[in-house]
């Protein structure tokens, strides 16, 4: 019976898996046909920019109702009317509680403005890890050498979730510049390296990976190499190959979920030698053996 909860669990976690792949690992559907001599359907039209007060909502800001200051704060990082940012950045300046501060550097973020960066190269090192998390995710958005330098340093930052959020950054950005930095974090064991790691991974980056089996925590490789191996983008079937032979090497479940995931990515009709590798790998699994190099 425990061995049966057990697998009950891992096709869960299959389906999570498969229902998280991001875009990039997601097989593309192909369009319908159109008739011929067909017109295109028109774009929706895009909705208009919000239209505030301005004196009211920079005074709501200031509001002893803390859900009332962070609603202005939406309101201004939505809207586009000349004095909106400036209103976030005089309020952060001034201070804020740490709840609506939150709020406006969300706000802020929204702008993508080169003139928050002061502002938020400030509060990049609050002492609040809240507010530098919220300053980090903002700063990605700018396009400034500042701005990169200050949130790729938030890598070494002493709190979890600051870190997580310059891996989001990266993930988002899809920067490879900071492989180095995203793999230092894998070993140390920071769960946000995975995602990013594999926005951004190429073969070099997935070898990189594998390399660590035995260094970083057993779970959290077999993970970041099933989401690797997702990318359709790799190159050679050679390149996958290696991938599931390294997955099959890691103890634990995750790395059965990582198998499984792969061989439902790959399909059933596939006859590459990754899907057949990935199939044995499983079946040796579940059928209670260990691959070689797993295990003690």
């Amino acid at each position: 019976m425990m061995r049966s909860n057990r697998f009950v669990g891992l096709a869960i976690g299959l389906a999570i898996a498969l229902a998280a792949a991001p875009v990039w690992a997601q097989k593309k559907k192909p369009a319908a046909a159109k008739p011929a001599g067909a017109k295109p359907a028109p774009a929706p039209p895009a909705p208009p920019p919000m239209t505030v007060d301005l004196p009211a909502t920079r005074k709501d800001l200031f509001s002893e109702d803390g859900d009332r200051a962070a609603a202005a704060a939406n309101k201004l990082g939505q809207s586009r009317q000349a004095g909106a940012l400036d209103a976030l950045l005089d309020a952060l300046a001034m201070g804020l509680s740490p709840s609506v501060a939150v709020a406006a550097l969300d706000a802020v973020a929204m702008h993508r403005d080169g003139k928050s960066l002061d502002v938020l190269l400030h509060y990049a090192k609050n002492r609040n890890v809240q507010l530098r998390g919220k300053a980090v995710a903002a700063l990605g958005g700018l396009e400034d050498k500042k701005a990169r330098t200050a949130w790729t340093a938030a890598f070494a930052d002493g709190d979890k979730g600051v870190r997580a959020m310059a891996c989001k950054v990266a993930e988002t950005r899809k920067d490879r510049e900071t492989v180095d930095q995203l793999l230092a974090l894998l070993k140390k064991g920071d769960e946000a390296t995975s995602t990013a790691l594999a926005a951004v991974a190429n073969a070099d980056v997935a070898r990189r990976v594998a390399e660590l089996v035995g260094e970083a925590p057993d779970g959290l490789v077999a993970e970041t190499l099933g989401k690797i191996s997702l990318r359709t983008d790799l190159g050679k079937e050679d390149v996958y190959v290696e991938i599931v032979r390294a997955i099959g090497k890691i103890p634990g479940d995750e790395a059965v979920v990582a198998l499984s995931a792969y061989i439902a990515a790959v399909g059933e009709k596939s006859f590459r030698q990754s899907k057949r590798e990935a199939q044995m790998l499983y079946e040796q699994r579940i059928g209670g053996g260990q691959p070689e190099g797993g295990g003690q």
